[in-house]
């Protein structure tokens, strides 16, 4: 997979005072595909030949490194973290783990200090992780084009839990449309 600089792609455009309808001419892409491109979606081989075509530049330079496995989980968890209490918009499957994952680690951490210290590590932790949990399960379910209210389904004794999970690791809305289009 090849993966766009879409800050590159996004200062070229502007550059040249084009809006995202103009390159999509001039490219002859479709205008979806340059909204996908300039958000950090994969490039196809054709996409990538027709923008270096239009912006003159070597396809090279329009290309992203791709992060290696490590960065894309710290990645992750630090996005979860900056974006804590944040209940609009949306975290994509893949993120949202990683973040979880970083929870439980602390959440660890907390239990193996509360074991020496008495319960507070524990009781700071928790309360310190409840609000940006909640958030990110928010983004998540609305991610999964679900309402955020299904978070609710957690207070049902012993299933709900189960039921959350299950929802939270719904495929995201836009992975479909992109999916669809690709056929």
């Amino acid at each position: 997979m090849m993966y766009v600089n879409s800050n590159r792609l996004r200062e070229l455009r502007l550059a040249r005072q084009w809006s995202q309808d103009q390159l999509a001419e001039l490219s002859g892409l479709n205008l979806r595909t340059i909204q996908r491109l300039e958000s950090g979606a994969n490039i196809s081989s054709e996409s990538l030949r027709a923008l270096s075509a239009v912006f003159e530049v070597p396809a090279e330079s329009l290309l992203a490194r791709e992060p290696k496995p490590s960065q894309v989980a710290l990645n992750s968890m630090r996005e979860g973290v900056i974006s804590g209490l944040d209940f609009s918009g949306t975290t994509k499957r893949e993120d949202f783990w990683w973040f979880t994952l970083s929870v439980a680690m602390l959440l660890g951490f907390a239990k193996l200090l509360s074991e020496v210290m008495g319960t507070l590590p524990l009781q700071i932790a928790t309360l310190a992780v409840l609000l940006p949990w909640v958030a990110a399960c928010t983004r998540r379910l609305r991610d999964a084009g679900l309402s955020p209210w299904w978070q609710l389904v957690i207070f049902a004794p012993v299933a709900g839990l189960l039921v959350l999970l299950y929802l939270l690791a719904y495929p995201s809305k836009g992975a479909e449309s992109v999916d669809s289009t690709r056929r």
